[in-house]
């Protein structure tokens, strides 16, 4: 397995073309979408606009890079700390983190939201 870390200048996004290379033993089982054609074949294509429809919006400046997992190497990413949480320990930093943050669909809940 390897990690990829989001910053503020790089997004990461994983997809897998072939099969449902997902890593469920950390993530549980994959979404039904994570499977679907149309979303593998958008996530190479149209990353930014898979974002958007997920309700991410990243600066022009982000590049978005899309990582392809296979059956030998699958892709977990780490989200981008959220601002304002330089005091928080790791269980409360691990609360904010979701599924789709770790796939790069999605980023870390906001300290205090319950989204």
């Amino acid at each position: 397995m390897v990690a990829l870390e989001n910053t503020a200048s790089r997004h990461n996004m994983v997809v897998c073309t072939l099969c449902s290379c997902y890593p469920w033993p950390v993530l549980g089982l994959p979404p039904v979408w994570y499977k679907s054609a149309a979303y593998r074949a958008r996530a190479v294509r149209d990353p930014r606009g898979v974002l958007w429809e997920f309700g991410v919006t990243l600066p022009e400046s982000t590049e978005i890079r899309v990582w392809d997992s296979t059956a030998e190497v699958r892709y977990l990413v780490i989200p981008q700390r959220p601002d304002g949480t330089g005091h928080m320990n790791e269980d409360e930093l691990s609360a904010l983190v979701t599924r789709d943050s770790m796939i790069g669909t999605g980023i870390p809940k906001l300290p205090g939201s319950a989204k």
